[in-house]
């Protein structure tokens, strides 16, 4: 008894299937790419930090204390010469006046920082977006493994059946290794979806750093289609699409590198302000003990003269890598052309598929349901009646997968123009299956 009861309430507590928020969560938590966009724009921020710091003053302090211990000496003078210490102190300070290159690394700097900001609201977008596709999976290969089994089931009945009519020598044994042999592929179809179905699972692992339980089905629900205007999806993508953003981020970077690189060829001025104070013990010196505390103050202005072409070169390279941020903006509009025009093809052909899809479901329903009727009264046979059973089955399985291939390009296509939200999950959610 105490087993049974241990039993239904672990079903009672694990049995609950994750829901699509449940998965957005749990990836939001564990998901490698999203915790490293937050450390990359961590790292930015240090960046910047740095950066900035090279305006402030640069203070240093030395110690040193030694002892000099003489071997030999010879000298005309009747000095005699012992060991002695030396303790010397330097305190330095550095304030830079004028380095015109560190105005546009701090520009180079932030633009760096926005990127990686950019990076990581894409990154969450996608994020929704990948959840939605990673259950949308676990349910196609979830549902393809039952109706595997479905098939399984058809065909060996009508593998059983024809090694009667065989045995009776009904059929030719053409005809019946004919059956015979679509079982065996039926079973390893089934093994295949079974394992189609556990690699879906895995990579589900990968991106939300655990393993799922359970998970809803999918509703057949009646979908408000959108009257969508291509060119203004287009536009709205170009001014807002985060890959587009990151492309110019990317150029705004390379533009304030070439300026950068540019500055240091101007003079540099820093005002040097230094301390010094030594201490010689008695002996040492030829004069005794001697102290000596003294002060500078100076303006360094320095003029980069020659490097042997070393600032014209990073120039140059700077101007190249700018040249190339230029053409990857430009490939990145051409991708995302093409991608709003294939998804917005997408997102109307299933309008018309799913309208079909629906219709063909209701066909077959209507036979599964007089095949049952005809199978109780006899007027059916076990395997008339899984065929009707199948062929429904499969209605149902496009249907659900045309629906949910709907739902995603519509989703593309919010992603595509960084319209992409929480709340669009939870219309999703809405449609599952509890």
């Amino acid at each position: 008894m105490k087993k049974i009861i241990f039993l239904m309430l672990f079903i009672s507590i694990n049995g609950h299937a994750t829901d699509l928020i449940n998965l957005y969560e749990r990836a939001k938590q564990h998901n490698i790419d999203i915790l490293n966009n937050q450390i990359d724009i961590n790292i930015a921020n240090e960046s910047l930090k740095q950066t900035r710091s090279s305006v402030f003053p640069e203070i240093n302090f030395n110690a040193r204390a030694s002892e000099t211990t003489i071997e030999r000496y010879k000298s005309l003078g009747s000095y005699d010469p012992s060991n002695y210490d030396r303790d010397t102190y330097n305190l330095s300070i550095k304030q830079p006046l004028l380095h015109l290159y560190v105005f546009d690394e701090i520009k180079k700097a932030k633009s760096s920082l926005e990127q990686n900001e950019i990076t990581k609201d894409n990154a969450d977008s996608l994020l929704i977006l990948e959840s939605v596709r990673h259950y949308f999976n676990l349910i196609k290969f979830k549902n393809a493994l039952a109706l595997s089994e479905i098939e399984n089931d058809y065909h060996r009945s009508k593998y059983r059946v024809s090694a009667k009519l065989y045995e009776n020598g009904s059929i030719s044994v053409e005809e019946y290794e004919t059956l015979k042999n679509e079982y065996e592929s039926s079973k390893n179809d089934f093994n295949i979806s079974r394992n189609n179905l556990t690699q879906i699972k895995n990579d589900v692992y990968i991106f939300s750093g655990k393993e799922l339980n359970d998970i809803n089905d999918i509703k057949l629900v009646t979908i408000n289609h959108k009257n969508l205007v291509l060119d203004d999806l287009i536009t709205s993508a170009f001014a807002n699409n985060n890959t587009i953003r990151m492309s110019k981020q990317d150029m705004s970077i390379n533009r304030n590198e070439i300026a950068a690189q540019r500055s240091r060829h101007y003079p540099t001025v820093d005002l040097v302000v230094e301390y010094d104070y030594i201490d010689i013990t008695q002996g040492g010196s030829q004069f005794g003990a001697t102290t000596r505390e003294d002060s500078t103050i100076s303006l360094v202005i320095n003029f980069p003269i020659f490097n042997g072409g070393y600032q014209s070169s990073k120039i140059e390279e700077a101007r190249l890598n700018y040249q190339k941020a230029r053409l990857d903006h430009t490939n990145s509009r051409r991708l995302i052309r093409k991608e709003i025009i294939d998804n917005f093809n997408i997102y109307n052909t299933n309008e018309g598929l799913y309208s079909t899809s629906l219709q063909i479901l209701k066909t077959y329903q209507k036979k599964y349901k007089n095949a049952q009727e005809g199978y109780e009264k006899g007027i059916y046979t076990n395997t008339q009646m899984l065929e009707a059973k199948l062929q429904y089955s499969r209605a149902l399985f496009d249907a659900k997968s045309i629906m949910m291939d709907y739902l995603f390009s519509e989703l593309t296509l919010d992603h595509l123009q960084n319209n992409l939200s929480v709340s669009s999950l939870r219309r999703i959610n809405t449609y599952l299956a509890w």
